[in-house]
């Protein structure tokens, strides 16, 4: 079970691309993650998103928390994961390390 903290790139699709019309900033965006695990099965859990630096072009550093403390423990540095609103991909992203060990 885990709530940890997890610093992430993210990459948002833009609008023109079947995404977002702009990147969320609020600390309440809670979209749907999907992470694909070892054994090639999904998993779909909701998850705080915030937005704490912009790079280029639809780029950004982003905290990433599960909502549930029943989540499991599969954010790791390396893993890569897809952010949805329904079933609209809106951005995908890649884990870069935990922030409160």
């Amino acid at each position: 079970m885990s709530n940890s903290n997890w610093l992430a790139d993210v990459k948002w699709v833009p609008y023109e691309k079947g995404g977002r019309k702009t990147i969320p900033v609020s600390d309440k965006y809670a979209p749907i993650i999907l992470i694909s695990n070892e054994e090639n099965t999904r998993e779909y859990w909701s998850a705080f998103v915030t937005v704490i630096q912009f790079l280029d072009n639809w780029e950004t550093v982003a905290v990433i928390r599960y909502l549930s403390e029943n989540a499991p423990d599969n954010l790791k540095e390396g893993v890569e994961f897809g952010l949805f609103e329904g079933n609209k991909l809106v951005a995908k992203g890649v884990i870069l390390k935990q922030i409160d060990k």
